[in-house]
């Protein structure tokens, strides 16, 4: 099959030559797409008046939810309580957040299709509001779907005695998880173009086949008729996992008119529609008993889903399940309640559902060790798993293979020792002076590559010479492209000029997976490793005949084939393309487990007890993700993750106000950091394999995430718990610190 290859990451970002959705070349009689959107948080749509648009120079349809045919859709149908909250892909009957799509203006010219989007007319009904999700199980709180009766969206129940029972200390904390954006380099967009029966799709995502398959449903077309492709993708972080309603209205609308139609998002829409993260607040408790150890875990936490249910009440969940830990817990005890609210959607981000409950368990244990009168390393140090202990089931649904906690833990520890930072500490704070130091450690473990099947691999050797590895799942910043090209050309023993990996088009591999979930070095690796074994003992078989020697004796080099021993006999790889019509293999079953990545950060920060000011001096981040398969795309997925994490404790949230209008609805007003703002960040990988795959990888690239808020906190509540200061919250504002100490 002849694939049209879009450079991506081989034109990397930085340059300024990668191609995004907006950079493609359009197909003439294209049309812009812009939206109509909602500026009341809960408001009875009584009219949506187009016709002036509909008149504006330009313009060559205006369409409200009464034009499109299409149903409302349940992006997770467990979710959506049989399909009463459903979300219409154009708001119908009411609207149920500020940046909700009421209609999309097509034009010819993207300028014309924005100006006549202002001259829409929506006359409605403001609706009372709810953006507290504990406010919204209220009996008083008003109904998002009235036809439901009620805003829960799941609960999990759970009678199991007291865990905490015989516990000498009680640690207790309130942890607020706020919303966060993903944020990608570029918003998201799509080029849709139709092809007779069915669609060519150019768009943003973290996989084409996710991306391929809602198109399917939603339009009820044929498998065979719709192509979806992703050129340079600027980052997913979870944000870009589910096709957006804007984009399935503009496929649809091509479809339609037999046009193609581009939207590209802008920054204000994607803070305004695209699914936020987060949204979780637990209270959580860890009891101790005299000797410091965990006699049991008690949680009870409210998650926020946002106006439609998407994701918040799956990654429940999720949370559920990481709820101990790397810890060595007897008895836990975990209930959850998620509620709709009128806010946008809660979705994946980077972790998603286990930071929040890994931030309120390294906070719980924290403050169980204070209360107790123990070193909270020491309480570390004495509950994690030791190496001899696993595999070790937690009784969540998870077991732990394989690793080595406690010297994670020790090799953060020791990093900080090494730089005189608790020395310091203790001489600030003995000296009674204004800026005081906090050391914080977060541990963390994370289920990786878990609710998902096999990904889809094939190598095959060309006459040319040349090696081709067409993937399934696609990168949107990981660096697949150089990856697979040097696990291949390990293998095979070819040099990387050799090999050209093809992936992100649903043209070229017939099913997939998205990338998330810190699975693809370990899902996707593992299949590309097992495809290119294959190709080299066929390779193998063919050179062997060509140089009437046994396969045994036979080792490949950059230049080819030749007998051990007698490199002067040589079959050159073009030969062995050429020769023979076997050659190229395909591996569609998955050949790993989930994995279970851990490790421990470290943050030092510097706190104004006057002013409330923090800053972070240092971060140490010691993740195991087991067998790095390139260093430094690995120590890259640890500064990312860090920097998530970090990002999370000192500065992002998201915020509306009581009524439902965002607060943080640009770049202005949602802090983002530079590395003005950052130390250079140390890392330390132990690099125990793991079992569960042949590749011994565990994953890495959220590992940060789920880890480094959680130290950050702790370092700024050790700076003032001297002061009284038992508990803050995140992100850590200079005025909610002042006011903890005033």
């Amino acid at each position: 099959m002849a694939v049209a290859r879009l450079a991506r990451e081989d034109e990397p970002m930085l340059r300024g030559v990668a191609r995004y959705i907006a950079d493609l070349e359009l197909p003439p009689g294209t049309l812009h797409a812009a939206f109509v959107r909602s500026t009341e948080p809960h408001a009875r749509i009584l009219d949506v008046d187009v016709s002036e648009a509909a008149e504006a120079a330009d313009v060559e349809a205006v369409v409200t939810a009464t034009e499109l045919w299409l149903e409302p859709h349940s992006y997770y149908p467990v979710t959506t309580a049989g399909g009463r909250m459903a979300r219409p892909l154009l708001a119908r009957g009411r609207t149920r957040f500020v940046g909700e799509p009421l209609a999309v203006v097509l034009a010819t010219r993207p300028e014309a299709a924005h100006d006549a989007a202002e001259l829409v007319a929506v006359d409605s009904e403001s609706l009372p509001s709810v953006v507290d999700p504990a406010v919204a199980l209220g009996e008083s709180a008003p109904l998002l779907f009235p036809d439901h009766g009620t805003n829960l969206v799941a609960e999990l129940a759970d009678d199991r005695a007291d865990p905490l029972e015989g516990a000498a200390v009680v640690g207790r904390v309130r942890s607020e998880s706020p919303r966060v954006t993903s944020a990608p380099i570029e918003p998201c967009g799509i080029l849709a173009c139709p092809t007779g029966s069915g669609l060519d799709v150019w768009c943003t995502g973290q996989g084409v086949h996710r991306q391929h398959d809602t198109l399917v449903t939603v339009l009820g077309l044929e498998p065979s008729a719709v192509r979806v492709r992703h050129p340079a993708v600027g980052g997913g972080f979870g944000g870009r996992g589910d096709v957006l309603p804007e984009s399935l209205v503009v496929a649809a609308l091509a479809l339609r008119l037999g046009r193609p139609i581009r939207w590209i998002q802008s920054r204000a829409e994607q803070f305004a529609s695209m699914p936020w993260g987060r949204g979780q607040v637990h209270d959580f408790a860890v009891g101790l008993d005299d000797d410091g150890y965990i006699v049991g875990i008690d949680a009870s936490m409210t998650c926020d889903s946002g106006a439609y249910p998407h994701m918040a009440a799956v990654l429940a969940n999720a949370s559920r399940r990481q709820c101990t830990g790397m810890y060595r817990v007897p008895r836990f005890r975990y209930r959850f309640e998620s509620a709709v609210t009128n806010t946008p959607p809660v979705g994946a981000y980077r972790g998603a559902g286990q930071p929040e409950v890994n931030l309120a368990l390294e906070r719980a244990v924290d403050a169980a060790a204070r209360l107790g009168g123990f070193d909270p390393l020491d309480v570390r140090r004495r509950n994690l798993l030791r190496a001899d202990e696993l595999p070790y089931e937690t009784g969540t649904g998870i077991t732990v293979d394989s690793g080595d906690p406690i010297g994670a833990l020790d090799a953060a520890a020791a990093a900080v020792a090494h730089a005189g930072w608790p020395a310091e500490a203790g001489r600030r704070r003995r000296n009674g002076e204004e800026k005081l130091l906090g050391i914080g450690y977060g541990c963390y473990s994370q289920t990786a590559g878990s609710g998902d099947g096999a990904d889809y691999a094939s190598i095959g050797l060309s006459a040319d010479g040349s090696v081709l590895v067409s993937c399934a799942s696609a990168a949107h910043g990981q660096g697949h492209d150089s990856l697979w090209s040097a696990l291949v050309a390990a293998r095979l023993g070819v040099s990387v000029e050799r090999i050209i990996v093809i992936d992100a088009d649903t043209a070229v591999a017939p099913f997939g997976q998205t990338t998330g979930g810190s699975r693809s070095s370990f899902v996707l690796g593992s299949q590309v490793a097992a495809a290119a074994d294959e190709l080299f003992e066929r390779a193998r078989l063919v050179a062997a005949d060509l140089l009437e020697a046994h396969p045994d004796d036979i080792v490949s080099n950059e230049d080819g084939w030749a007998v051990v021993g007698v490199p002067a006999r040589l079959v050159s790889w073009e030969e062995v393309g050429t020769v023979s019509d076997d050659l190229s293999v395909e591996v569609d079953t998955r050949l790993g487990g989930p994995t279970h990545p851990y490790g421990t950060h470290a943050s030092v920060v510097e706190l104004d007890t006057a002013t409330g000011g923090i800053r972070l001096l240092a971060h140490v981040a010691v993740d195991d993700c087991g067998v790095a398969l390139e260093e430094a795309s690995v120590e890259g997925q640890q500064h990312g993750g860090a920097v998530s994490g970090i990002a999370t404790a000192l500065w992002e949230a998201g915020s509306w106000n009581g009524d439902g209008v965002p607060l943080t609805a640009t770049l202005a007003d949602y802090l983002l950091p530079t590395t003005a703002e950052l130390p250079m960040i140390g890392t330390l990988r132990p690099a125990i394999p793991t079992g569960r795959n042949e590749l011994g990888v565990r994953g890495i690239g959220e590992n940060g995430a789920i880890a480094a808020h959680a130290s950050v906190l702790n370092a700024a509540v050790d700076a003032v718990a001297h002061l009284g200061v038992t508990n803050l919250q995140i992100p850590l504002a200079p005025e909610q610190i002042w006011r903890a100490l005033v």
